[in-house]
């Protein structure tokens, strides 16, 4: 994937550029407030990223339109607060939020990674993905993940296993729990039936019975299994109502437009204000306005709303399977054993239990052999997935500590770990290099394709040295890579002959006014072609 174009403008003022390479490219400035983050968080940010503009800036003020490569083809993405406009060849699709933005990526674009959220396999989002390959001017930390709230450090950990190919680890170890806990069952009814007479000293159901503290600590697990069912199921209706509610919305806008007919035998639609006979169709929040007076521009609308509506189908439909399985396990967990009256009776009915005791216990041990051979299988599974898991993180901390040494060759320390301790906050040059460390290991191990984005590459004084040593490991990988930075006055034109390095010069922009009338044309042009009306 590579970033090809990105247009920032409204009605009045606007930015453009269209030069971005294959490879390595740098945008320079003799100053700060040039316009270098804005244009780098309004790539993220029609990325579907959670936007960090500077506070000057008034960005959902402006229409964000950024071009990319994907496969050979451009793929052209706006943005204006939480609406999208994706235009793939000569197909569009409209969205109202990020949610429907990333479902419509992950079927049409690029299938995006799979992570284990509340219980649930959720889609990832994109605040999280670009984390992979994206590090902004502010809010980084080296001890945790940006943006922390609903997602966790172990989500992004959950998300680079995702991105390295490898199956959940924790469904895997609660495969082996499942099995453990039933051979720990039939263990105990096989003792139960061998020593009935010393049924009153065993942990098992028939126990429960004749135990009130054994009955409490019962009761307590089943409560705990049940909440914790109960919790996921709750989870998958309200999102499934949130899908619904949304494809309503959407099919009634699919009967409002299908029941346009502008053609009439006794005339046309006028509107009673204005006497036009034009006719528009506005996005959520009006965002986005169309002009549907052609049958061809009704007809693209028809098909972008059509291409939401089966999208929420095939998430409605996979939301309603997962709740019926959670309906099933919950029934099963609140299950009342039946513990036959014999079972409390041991002492009286032995011998007469006997025959039906051996009977039991022969199913007993075939029942158990069978989960054995489960158990072994379950184990090895789960034992290779975590080994993965491992390979992969150590794999990621060699890389990380491979670029560190080079380019901070003085230095005698090594990073253990993609997050540095809450007490171990990197700050300086050494944060600097921690973060590109990681973008770099990422890129390495991952071999992902998305662009390598760092804003202010050199923060915090990053010597010469260092820069040119991190640049040359840089130059190694095959993705195209984005970095910005500050000049000093004595590093005029620092990159404009380097080999290799497509610099960018921020210089001659306006300081803290890069969006201007000359850039108009260019994005009136890219808002065109992406059917907005620009208002």
């Amino acid at each position: 994937m590579k970033i090809k174009a990105i247009y920032i403008g409204n009605s009045e003022e606007a930015f453009a550029f269209e030069n971005f390479q294959t490879g390595l490219n740098i945008i320079s400035s003799d100053d700060n407030n040039k316009g270098k983050t804005i244009v780098i968080q309004s790539i993220v940010y029609c990325l579907g990223n959670i936007p960090v503009f500077p506070t000057a800036f008034d960005y959902e003020n402006y229409f964000h339109i950024l071009y990319i490569e994907h496969n050979n083809e451009i793929i052209k993405i706006c943005r204006k607060s939480k609406n999208f406009i994706v235009k793939k060849g000569k197909e569009y699709a409209v969205f109202d939020n990020t949610a429907e933005f990333k479902r419509y990526w992950n079927k049409n674009i690029q299938t995006l990674p799979l992570i284990k959220k509340d219980n649930v396999w959720r889609i990832v989002d994109p605040e999280l993905l670009v984390q992979v390959f994206f590090v902004g001017q502010d809010k980084k930390t080296t001890s945790n993940i940006v943006n922390r709230g609903w997602y966790k450090k172990e989500d992004f950990y959950a998300l680079l296993y995702a991105l390295g190919g490898i199956g959940d680890s924790n469904a895997a170890i609660n495969d082996v729990e499942t099995v453990k806990k039933k051979i720990r069952e039939l263990k105990t009814e096989k003792g139960t039936l061998l020593k009935e007479n010393k049924i009153l000293y065993k942990h098992n159901a028939a126990f429960e019975y004749l135990s009130a503290t054994n009955d409490k600590i019962a009761l307590e697990n089943i409560l705990k299994e049940a909440e914790h069912i109960k919790e996921k199921l709750l989870s998958l209706k309200k999102e499934r109502a949130n899908a619904v509610s949304r494809r309503a919305k959407n099919e009634m806008a699919l009967k409002e437009l299908r029941s346009l007919n502008r053609t009439m035998k006794t005339g046309q639609i006028t509107c009673l204000d204005c006497g036009s006979n034009h006719i528009a169709y506005e996005s959520a929040d009006s965002e986005f306005s169309f002009d549907i007076s052609t049958t061809t521009m009704r007809k693209q609308i028809l098909e972008s709303i059509q291409e939401k509506v089966d999208i929420y189908n095939e998430e409605i439909v996979r939301l309603t399977s997962e709740i019926n399985s959670c309906q099933k396990e919950f029934d099963s967990c609140l299950n009342t054993k039946d513990i036959p009256l014999e079972a409390l009776l041991v002492v009286r009915q032995e011998m007469e239990d006997a025959r039906d005791a051996d009977q039991r216990i022969s199913e007993i041990d075939a029942e158990l052999q069978e989960l054995s051979e489960q158990l072994e299988m379950k184990e090895a599974i789960s034992e290779d997935v975590s080994k993965k898991c491992e390979d992969l993180l150590a794999g990621i901390i060699k890389e990380m500590n491979e670029f560190y040494k080079f380019v901070d060759m003085a230095s005698v320390a090594e990073y253990d770990d993609i997050f540095t301790p809450k007490d171990k906050i990197y700050s300086g040059s050494e944060a600097t290099e921690f973060h590109l460390a990681r973008m770099y290991a990422f890129v390495k191990i991952l071999r992902h394709d998305y662009p390598i984005i760092v804003d202010s590459f050199r923060a915090e004084d990053l010597s010469s040295a260092r820069e040119k040593r991190a640049l040359q490991m840089f130059e190694k990988i095959s993705n195209q890579i984005i970095f910005t930075t500050t000049l000093k006055n004595e590093e005029n034109n620092k990159y404009a002959n380097c080999e290799g390095i497509h610099n960018i010069d921020f210089s001659q922009h306006v300081t803290n006014k890069m969006l201007s009338t000359e850039y108009m044309s260019r994005f009136l042009e890219a808002a065109t072609d992406m059917l907005i009306t620009v208002k």
